[in-house]
């Protein structure tokens, strides 16, 4: 898990109060030159943007029309667009009947797509702010739908981790804890011995052994599959490549208004000196993700990394890819669509894994 320092979030308001607080919570804080002084908002990836808007500020959106404005840019640039209310509203001193405003943050779900978040005062902002920026640069944590008792020790805290083996409830657990004296020890008994202990039996020794000692096999989030491919680019390509860089970001634009791209990684073709621009992902491919590529093809040469092999001749070519079966066809000639072999992907994360180990 990454630590908040290692959690970046870009702000157009470097200096305001939520940015401040940002890097007090320990997180990065960088600039992103876009309607400065006017639009606070904040990248939390490349593909989830936030915009805060106090009260105040959300009825002078809607007042001088910039709050659809910013809701159109939101929707067109950004997998994950947010609006982000910051306090409660007076409707008698703001001038709106109240169906006004009902309809405005109607039609920023409905109509623009966009997704609308509450908040009561700029420290809450700061802190929801921050969990988002974990889980979009960092993952969310699966949600287990069994309801979860607080430990109130650590024996207590023990039990909890053995009722999770196969078949272990508080019974068997304590049984187990009994027994053994630690959880590591039941890590390391013998089947045998586990299965010998009141209530375990043969079968359920077994399946508990089996879940203690199996390598973990699984494929959770696209950096997987980066770090997969970066180890194995054979697993997308059946001719020689080198990896110029992985999430490379390109800014569009100008001084003033500046749009952030980012690709998962690039690739050098050693044979024809193309350029491969590569977006991987985990589920279906559909045609937002190649909409996606091709608008960094339109801005690969305001790139300082790629300029100059395009200035040089090179070409571009995508591809989209991803470990789950689907017929996406690009219609794109630029871009082909690559199913990678999931089993092969968790055979190099395994490698990679136990070279780690050893070090």
């Amino acid at each position: 898990m990454a630590s908040s320092s290692e959690l970046i979030v870009w702000a157009t308001l470097t200096n305001g109060t939520p940015a401040d607080r940002l890097r007090r919570l320990g997180l990065k804080v960088e600039a992103i030159e876009q309607d400065e002084g006017r639009v606070d908002r904040y990248l939390l990836s490349p593909q989830v943007a936030v915009e805060r808007r106090t009260f105040h500020t959300f009825l002078e959106g809607i007042r001088d029309k910039s709050l659809f404005a910013s809701a159109i840019y939101l929707r067109e640039h950004f997998e994950t667009p947010m609006l982000l209310l910051e306090g409660c509203i007076d409707y008698e001193a703001s001038g709106f009947h109240p169906q006004a405003i009902r309809g405005a943050l109607s039609a920023l779900m409905l109509e623009y797509g966009l997704s609308v978040l509450m908040t009561t005062d700029v420290d809450e902002t700061v802190h929801l702010l921050a969990m988002m920026a974990r889980h979009a640069q960092v993952g969310v944590p699966e949600i287990s739908m069994t309801p979860k008792r607080k430990a109130v020790s650590l024996p207590d805290l023990q039990r909890r981790v053995v009722e999770m083996l196969p078949g272990c409830g508080r019974v068997a657990a304590r049984e187990l804890l009994q027994t053994f004296g630690s959880i590591e020890r039941i890590v390391e008994a013998d089947p045998l011995d586990l299965s010998r202990v009141r209530g375990i039996g043969r079968k359920r020794s077994r399946e508990i052994a089996e879940v203690l000692r199996s390598e973990y096999r699984a494929v959770d989030t696209e950096r997987d599959l980066e770090d997969a491919v970066e180890a194995s680019p054979s697993l997308l390509f059946d001719r020689a490549v080198r990896l110029l860089t992985r999430q490379h970001v390109i800014t569009s634009g100008t001084a003033v208004v500046g749009h952030r791209h980012a690709i998962d990684m690039v690739f050098l073709d050693l044979e024809t000196s193309d350029l491969v621009l590569v977006e991987l992902k985990r589920g279906l491919l559909k045609p937002e993700h190649e909409d996606q590529l091709r608008r960094y093809f339109d801005i690969a040469p305001q790139s300082p990394l790629l300029q100059p092999y395009l200035e040089a001749g090179a070409q571009m070519r995508g591809v989209l890819a991803t470990v789950t079966d689907c017929d996406y066809v690009p219609l794109s000639g630029q871009i082909t669509a690559r199913i990678v072999e999931e089993s092969a992907v968790i055979e190099v994360l395994i490698r990679l894994r136990r070279e780690r180990l050893r070090e």
